[in-house]
């Protein structure tokens, strides 16, 4: 019983540990296996999507791991073309990243937030994710997802007619497709910027960005393509007849294009008066086309008909064309999206605001703080200081009672005992003129009582064997008992003298500071024995004064 007992215990403590490795094993194998998507995502989208389709994502660990998980899908599905219109693959990357990621996954999971906004139709968030995702391009390092967030970005700031917004973020994005050597997306974009800069009519900057645009064609023949149809919108626009006219051969001798380009098409035969072609041209879109529902299709149309003096489908087409305007401007006037940009730095500059004002709270309450313990400090000494003070002047009642009582004791041996030997006499008259001294520098405050003091002090100092001669024989008159005791335990001279020191008040370690002996502590050892005083417990000072008062 106890054996399986045992075996229980040991299977307890460790579970946690077999738990632990067997989660560990599984984050390493589902970590590598992210990694090799990753390795080919860019290059190989849809496999980078088998790869992570390989993934048992319910079986994912800790919250790193499903949000890289969540960011990686979500980026080889946009990549393989499949848009995506909820949060449900992308919410554990969005929760975690955000907040704990570094900058590359904040940059990657805003870009990817705002496409499904996107793909959901709603540019105001959209726009709202790409511009937060702007805010690390300066800390990242993923150059392809800053680019692909610019032209996402662009293709929002058109709907708002924000041209020279788009101009600039479709430049900028070409430069970053430009050093990863990405060449179609970089013609691509420069494209776009050249699209923008006719739209405004800016030709200096349109005439700049041609060059641009056709020397990276002439570098690149195969994406020739992609600049073509704004080569017709830019002579369209700044061109002469004959311009135009030269133009239009080359699509004489092209046998299809798409639908827009036949509204440019029709534009130019419009532009040259060849209301027949422009007519043939634009009567060939097809009916359910998406590009008849277009500004520029209406545009174009009132001007065909008006040249072409079908008045009634002129008016018909202005109506339309006036219609589609003012939808297009109410649904961006019904939204945020045109303040997007202006809101979002409002809101940066509140949260700097709230940051600098939490700032100076804490720096506030920090001074606050140090001025108080300073004050604490200053308080305890003030205190520390008053009882040290209360203390000494304790002390110093004390000693001027001592002071008083020794003085009075002397004079009246001076006064009663007229048979003391003339040395004796001597010694107390000093020492009474002495404490006489001490009594008044305490009483009045006034140093100039204590010179007598200071003058024997120093003869003291200088003599010290008089010194102690003269206590040991106050001490014979004021203490004749306490004397006679020291002599019975066989005390000599000098030791009585080294006893007297004690007895007048000092301690063991100025006692040997002031004889300057290197037998302090063997004087000290002998007299210990000769009056029986315990070597380690008792204090001879205590003991001396004791006995003298007992005495």
């Amino acid at each position: 019983m106890k054996k399986y007992f045992n075996f229980i215990i040991i299977m307890i403590l460790t579970l946690p540990f077999v738990v632990m490795f067997s989660s560990c094993s599984h984050r390493n194998q589902a970590w590598e296996t992210m990694d090799k998507a990753e390795e080919v995502m860019n290059s190989n989208p849809d496999s980078a999507l088998t790869i992570l389709s390989s993934i048992d994502n319910g079986k994912l660990g800790d919250d790193a791991e499903m949000a890289r998980y969540a960011l990686l899908k979500s980026m080889a599905l946009d990549k393989n073309y499949i848009d995506t219109t909820n949060f449900d693959i992308l919410q554990p990357a969005i929760d975690y990243f955000l907040s704990k990621g570094s900058a590359d996954d904040r940059l990657r999971t805003y870009y990817y937030q705002g496409r499904i906004y996107q793909n959901q139709k709603n540019n105001d968030l959209a726009m709202r994710s790409f511009i937060r995702g702007r805010e690390y391009f300066g800390q990242a390092s993923d150059t392809l997802a800053m680019a692909n967030l610019l032209v996402a970005q662009g293709t929002i700031l058109t709907t708002t007619y924000k041209f020279e917004d788009f101009v600039n973020v479709n430049l900028e994005a070409a430069k970053l497709y430009s050093e990863l050597n990405r060449v179609e997306y970089e013609i691509l974009s420069i494209a776009n910027a050249l699209d923008g800069c006719i739209v405004m009519g800016n030709r200096d900057r349109a005439d700049s960005i041609m060059t641009i645009a056709q020397n990276k064609t002439s570098a690149n023949p195969e994406y020739s393509s992609e600049i073509q149809p704004y080569l017709l919108s830019y002579t369209i626009k700044f061109g002469d007849k004959e311009d135009i006219t030269e133009l239009l051969n080359y699509y004489d001798s092209v046998d299809t294009f798409d639908d827009m380009t036949k509204v440019d098409v029709a534009q130019a035969y419009c532009k040259i008066g060849d209301m027949f072609m422009a007519n043939q041209i634009l009567n060939a879109i097809d009916s359910s086309s998406a590009a008849m529902e277009t500004l520029k299709y209406l545009a174009v149309k009132t001007d065909i008909c008006e040249q072409s003096g079908d008045y009634e489908g002129a008016l018909t087409a202005y109506k339309n064309f006036s219609t589609t305007i003012d939808s297009i401007h109410q649904g961006i006037f019904s939204h945020d999206l045109l303040f997007a940009k202006e809101r979002h730095e409002m809101e940066k500059s509140n949260l700097l605001k709230l940051q600098k004002r939490d700032k100076i709270i804490w720096i506030s309450i920090c001074v606050a703080f140090v001025l108080l313990i300073i004050i604490g400090f200053i308080y305890y000494r003030y205190r520390l200081s008053k009882a040290k003070n209360l203390i000494e002047e304790q002390d110093l009642r004390i000693k001027i009672g001592q002071l008083e009582a020794e003085s009075a004791s002397l004079k009246e041996i001076l006064e009663k005992r007229k048979d003391l030997a003339k040395p004796i006499e001597d010694a107390i008259k000093i020492r009474v003129e002495i404490l006489n001294g001490l009594l008044a520098t305490q009483i009045t405050g006034n140093d100039a009582y204590a010179k007598p003091y200071g003058t024997w002090r120093d003869q003291l100092i200088q003599d010290k064997d008089e010194f102690m001669n003269s206590t040991r024989l106050a001490f014979k008159a004021s203490h004749p008992r306490f004397i006679e005791y020291l002599e019975e335990h066989g005390l000599t001279e000098s030791e009585i003298n080294y006893v007297c020191l004690y007895a007048i008040g000092l301690r063991g370690k100025e006692v040997g500071e002031y004889m300057q002996l290197k037998r302090h502590y063997h004087i000290s050892s002998d007299i210990r024995k000769k009056l029986g005083i315990d070597e380690h417990q008792t204090n001879i000072g205590i003991y001396i004064r004791k006995l003298m008062k007992k005495l």
